[in-house]
């Protein structure tokens, strides 16, 4: 019986052991990671700074104004190209210069399409669908 006690108090022991063991381990494992994400979120801080001091170079308005200058050819504003919305005219009726011109041909004349075919026959009394 005594050895039993022995037998079981050692297993408790070596159990005991290997279970410190593993917490130690996956603490360790867990700091390591931890050490990983810390220094890849530096770099990604630094590549962000990096990234917003090019930006703002890049964003200069004298810059911004140079390259206008250069590749766009604007002109200034001249006060009679600012309107008040009631100046501008509206818009007139859309006219449709092909249609009109085929039925100056005689040409234009409305074609009976499928869907006209289906709702004709729906209207018909007596018709078949």
């Amino acid at each position: 019986m005594i050895k039993l006690l022995h037998i079981i108090a050692i297993g408790a022991l070596v159990s005991s052991a290997l279970y410190a063991y593993s917490i130690k381990y996956e603490t360790t494992l867990q700091a390591e990671q931890l050490q990983k994400l810390k220094a890849k979120a530096q770099r990604e801080r630094e590549a962000i700074a990096v990234l917003k001091a090019e930006w703002q170079f890049l964003n200069r308005p004298e810059r911004l104004q140079a390259l206008a200058d250069k590749h766009l050819d604007l002109q200034t504003l001249a006060i009679t190209q600012i309107v008040r919305l009631s100046d501008i005219p509206n818009r007139g009726p859309k006219v449709d210069s092909i249609g009109r011109k085929l039925e100056d041909l005689g040409l234009g004349l409305p074609t009976e399409t499928p869907r006209d075919r289906k709702s004709n026959t729906a209207t018909t009394p007596g018709a078949r669908p």
